[in-house]
């Protein structure tokens, strides 16, 4: 996660987390939230989709915390998801509604505008590993949560990367 300095020495600017997950995690482990504690003590910005499952559970974790700094980004003007009543970010789509496709679009947009990624994913997802290669794209430091693991994956060089895109290619961009 990437921290800029700024003029202010007691102020920091943070580059976006883009925080995204599978559907069909519905709960965080601790060392998830964990996780999401450190970048809201290091005051990170943090993007995440308006969907069920992982960024439901992420919305909600937030919103216990009382997190201000989240951006929730939809296809909709109306989120399927915002419980924090955060700002949205309006990505249209021209997809038919409810398909995949038709959410790809913010997805994109988070990754483009995210410094780095925390993706919690349970092996199968093919939208999170997506997600996960975008961000790799852009040389972004990734945290990836491998929940049939229970463990953490650290994509931090290009080397890591490579690996870990050869091991989980993906169709879906």
């Amino acid at each position: 996660m990437t921290v800029q300095s700024s003029t202010d020495s007691h102020a920091a600017i943070a580059s976006p987390v883009f925080v995204s997950g599978s559907l069909s995690i519905g709960r965080l482990p601790f060392p998830v939230t964990s996780r999401l504690c450190t970048i809201l003590d290091r005051r990170i910005p943090v993007l995440i989709g308006d969907a069920r499952g992982a960024d439901a559970a992420v919305q909600r974790f937030l919103a216990d915390q009382a997190s201000t700094d989240v951006t929730v980004y939809s296809a909709d003007p109306m989120p399927r998801t915002n419980l924090g009543n955060w700002p949205i970010r309006v990505i249209p789509s021209e997809a038919r509604k409810g398909t995949a496709a038709y959410h790809a679009g913010k997805d994109r947009a988070m990754a483009a505008d995210a410094g780095s990624g925390f993706v919690i994913w349970d092996g199968r997802s093919r939208g999170s590993l997506a997600n996960i290669h975008r961000l790799c794209a852009r040389y972004c430091f990734i945290v990836v949560w491998l929940a049939q693991e229970e463990s953490f994956l650290t994509l931090r060089s290009d080397a890591v990367r490579e690996e870990f895109l050869k091991a989980h290619p993906c169709r879906v961009q």
